[in-house]
């Protein structure tokens, strides 16, 4: 490939991501824009509610992120039918961990009233919540067929799935939010049902286009997915993936603790964070799907024997997502006003809003650069440094240091907010610096897997990359 060429595969791999991560994400900022109208307390519970259950969302999908790493791995060595395995693999721990989520979500209301946060805001919060989790389990077997297509490099598919979810749960939230004809106004509740009911939707979709008869993800393993548990294999996923999601569990945790530190300064504050952050989400969703891309070349090229290319690559998708956000800056900066009244029509909650949002234009930078440089990492299976580095530096640095800024100092949200600044600018320069350092192209994830049967589709198959439609120049023989 050339230069050009290489360019191209990682934004072919990453548009689609971008845009499902943003679709995705576009089901919450909904959630907070409607519930917004019936006033800041719902709003506030609403966004406590999605970063509690988010918390507990993260430690599952860090595990079962590890599809994404394993199968892209196989793919490279050439091991095609290993790759419907590891999904089946993966499938079992999502179970397993969905059901444990969902209780310890479901027994979670007396943590939301020893919060300290305000009666209205923890009451409506949970409830909030329960109606949000009820296909808790089936999301978390979602996320298992997103991570095995983004591992095989098809992203499209999910893009288009998260899409048509989206419209559907904006059309659910609507009616279901404030009612309409005979069905009645649900409030918060009913922006919970409307997004559980999306994400099953997902789920439904994935199960489909992946399991039919004609179906060409069976040329890479999907009739393997009951096959005997391999457990080598199963340890293997969780030795990697368990790091993983520890260390999303404590970063996002860290998001939350700081969240509840912002509720003591005023209700207020708590919904004027939660607008910044909806905000942000659009820079954080694109730096998640730049960050998958990133994953899924890295763990391909490793499984080719190709580091220097997966190092490559990684730098390709760091540059990346720097034009992205240096562009995302440009914009909070310019419109932070506009933006805040996107998502509030109270004149002191977009006032406050206003000014975290010029603080996020400069937040999202480094928070890009970290995760895409996790991602690198991840896709290598060099997982247990990220989660050294967030024990460290959002835990012992970062979350100490929000609460002086915030209370004794006095500097209540914003100080929140130049906190979160110099803890994600500080875990940016240390992954970029175990990346560069290069420790990670010895890694190897799965060696011991059987020798590979195929390296390449057959020839009445299309290849499910995406990537591979676009740059390789004898596809169009192929098929």
């Amino acid at each position: 490939m050339t230069r050009t060429d290489r360019w191209r595969e990682i934004i072919t791999l990453a548009t689609p991501v971008v845009i499902a991560k943003l679709s995705f994400t576009a089901m919450g900022i909904v959630d907070t824009a409607m519930v917004g109208r019936l006033g800041a307390t719902p709003q506030a519970a609403v966004g406590i509610a999605t970063t509690y259950m988010f918390t507990l969302y993260v430690f599952g999908l860090g595990l079962i992120g590890v599809i994404n790493t394993f199968v892209s791995q196989n793919h490279g060595a050439g091991r095609l039918d290993r790759c419907g395995v590891v999904l089946g693999h993966g499938q079992r721990i999502a179970t397993v961990v969905g059901a444990v989520t969902l209780i310890i979500l479901l027994l979670s209301g007396p943590l939301f009233h020893w919060s300290g946060l305000s009666a209205g805001v923890s009451d409506q919060g949970y409830s909030y919540l329960v109606f949000r989790v009820i296909g808790l389990p089936g999301v978390f077997w979602y996320w298992t067929y997103n991570a095995y297509l983004e591992g095989l490099g098809e992203t499209r598919t999910p893009m288009r799935i998260s899409l048509a979810a989206n419209g559907i749960n904006i059309v659910l939230d609507y009616t279901l939010i404030f009612g309409v004809g005979p069905i009645p106004a649900l409030g918060v509740e009913g922006a919970g049902i409307a997004t559980a009911l999306s994400n099953l939707f997902m789920l439904g979709c994935f199960v489909v286009v992946i399991h039919r008869r004609k179906s060409v993800y069976r040329r890479y393993g999907v009739r393997s997915i009951w096959a005997p548990i391999n457990w080598d294999l199963m340890r293997r996923m969780i030795r990697i993936g368990l790091p993983m999601g520890v260390q999303l569990f404590l970063e996002i945790g860290a998001f939350l603790v700081i969240s509840v530190m912002v509720g003591w300064v005023s209700d207020v504050s708590l919904a004027a964070n939660q607008v910044a952050l909806r905000v942000m989400s659009v820079s954080f969703m694109t730096a998640w799907g730049v960050s998958v891309a990133a994953t899924t070349l890295v763990g391909r090229h490793q499984g080719e024997r190709q580091p220097d290319l997966a190092a490559a690559a990684a730098r390709r998708a760091l540059l990346l997502i720097f034009g992205f956000t240096v562009i995302y800056g440009a914009v909070f900066a310019s419109l932070p006003r506009t933006l805040a009244e996107l998502f509030t029509p109270f004149d002191n909650v977009a006032t406050a809003a206003t000014t975290l949002i010029y603080v996020a234009a400069v937040i999202q930078v480094f928070d890009g650069q970290q995760m895409v440089a996790y991602g690198a990492l991840r896709g290598a299976g060099d997982t247990r440094w990220p989660l050294y580095v967030v024990v460290s530096l959002s835990w012992g640095f970062g979350v100490p240091l929000v609460y002086i800024l915030t209370i004794p100092v006095g500097l209540g949200v914003l100080g929140a907010w130049l906190g979160v600044l110099a803890m994600l600018a500080s875990q940016a320069m240390v992954l970029l610096y175990r990346f560069r350092s290069g420790h990670w192209k010895t890694i190897r994830v799965d060696d011991d897997a059987d020798p590979p049967r195929d390296t390449a589709p057959p020839s009445n198959a299309d290849p499910p990359s995406n990537a591979s439609r676009d740059t390789d120049p004898g596809y169009e023989a192929t098929i």
